[in-house]
């Protein structure tokens, strides 16, 4: 949920694990579609925000779902530049009628979709678009199913009443500190961050992962999707913002690591399925919990032995698996990994463990569960 993606110095790596071709268009359902409606004109430069904006408004823009929330009615939506896989920009949609609040409801994650509508003046970083129509495409099957783990609260409102603090894990955040999102209890919320320029240039220097407590109130626009306000009050010495444990400071650093094995799906933004392992939080809070993956960029030879490995181990304990969201987590085996931890952006999915198959080892069932 970042206002643009591009490519950061050092990353070059990360390329090998993302899809390098051009998002597909949307394909409408037939009784949609319209033969005489213009094609969408793809710019053959990197997009400007300016740009894209026209597009919406005249032919739509074609992308994908980067995530979609039916209880919170939060829907973001992803354009990528064709050919040019590390510029993008993610829009925040807000329904502008019921019908169109219907077709949002029914959208997943990944799945092709075009929308046309106009951007909407907000003060975060975050660009939203009043969506006027939107046509779904073709749905991404991730090829598994599994029950969700910890369900999340449904009434948000409800689960953060009497809270004005909070401990949470940073999703995204804008390189100007405009917007923040914060994973809690298995919700994926935008925090508002007011013009206050300490606490915007805070907000800039979080990383995704970072394990953070904030004060905050329920902010009173929207009235949906609900959004935090960070408190940027100071006063008796109080901090609005704390980082608690930062993970960027393992960038860089030998580590060996242990946890539950987990598998991210091949995906439009993944060539290939990813193996990792979850970092379970110190303090127990499982919505906090971290997930490394595990890679060895420099010998694909012994990349795929590592994945024979984790994939004998995955299937050897069938009833341990659960859906974590956006990857699944087999609770019944356990690896260890040594390496160097690789984390050089901001807003990285997840950190990886650089390692090599001899430093991988399956340890067998989990104890937590």
């Amino acid at each position: 949920m970042v206002l643009k993606r591009s490519l950061p110095a050092g990353v070059a790596a990360l390329a090998l694990l993302c899809s390098l071709r051009a998002v597909p268009a949307a394909e409408p359902p037939a009784a949609k579609s319209d033969a005489s409606a213009p094609a969408a004109q793809e710019p053959n430069h990197e997009a400007t925000l300016e740009e894209l904006t026209a597009m919406a408004a005249r032919e739509g823009l074609r992308g994908r779902v980067h995530g979609a929330n039916q209880e919170l009615g939060t829907y973001v939506f992803t354009w990528r530049q064709p050919g040019n896989f590390f510029h993008s920009f993610d829009f925040s949609l807000a329904p502008a009628n019921p019908q169109v609040e219907a077709v949002l409801a029914g959208l997943e994650r990944h799945q092709e979709v075009l929308v046309k509508g106009r951007l909407i003046r907000n003060p975060s970083s975050q660009p939203h678009l009043l969506a006027e129509s939107v046509e779904p495409g073709k749905k991404w099957d991730p090829g598994i199913s599994a029950a969700r783990e910890d369900p999340p609260p449904t009434d948000l409102r409800r689960a953060l009443r009497g809270r004005r603090e909070l401990r949470a894990l940073v999703h995204a955040l804008a390189e100007d500190g405009g917007m923040l999102v914060v994973e809690w209890r298995g919700q994926v919320i935008p925090v508002q961050v007011p013009p206050d320029a300490e606490l915007r240039e805070e907000v800039g220097k979080l990383f995704r992962g970072d394990r953070i407590e904030f004060r905050f109130a329920v902010a009173k626009q929207p009235p949906r999707p609900l959004h935090l306000a960070l408190d940027p009050d100071r006063s008796r010495g109080r901090e609005p913002l704390v980082v608690t444990d930062r993970i960027h400071d393992l960038h860089d650093q030998e580590r060996t690591m242990e946890g539950e094995l987990v598998w991210f799906p091949k995906s439009p933004v993944l060539n290939r399925a990813i193996w990792g392992l979850r970092d379970p939080d110190p303090k127990g809070d499982r919505s906090l919990d971290r997930y490394f993956t595990l890679f060895n960029f420099e010998d694909m030879k012994d990349q795929e032995k590592i994945e024979a490995a984790l994939q004998a181990a995955w299937e050897s304990q069938p009833g341990g698996v659960v859906n974590a969201r956006n990857k699944y987590v087999n609770t019944r085996v356990r690896v260890r990994a040594t390496g160097k931890i690789n984390d050089p952006a901001p807003n990285q999915a997840n950190p990886t463990i650089v390692t090599t198959s001899v430093q991988v080892q399956v340890l067998g069932q989990s104890a937590r569960r």
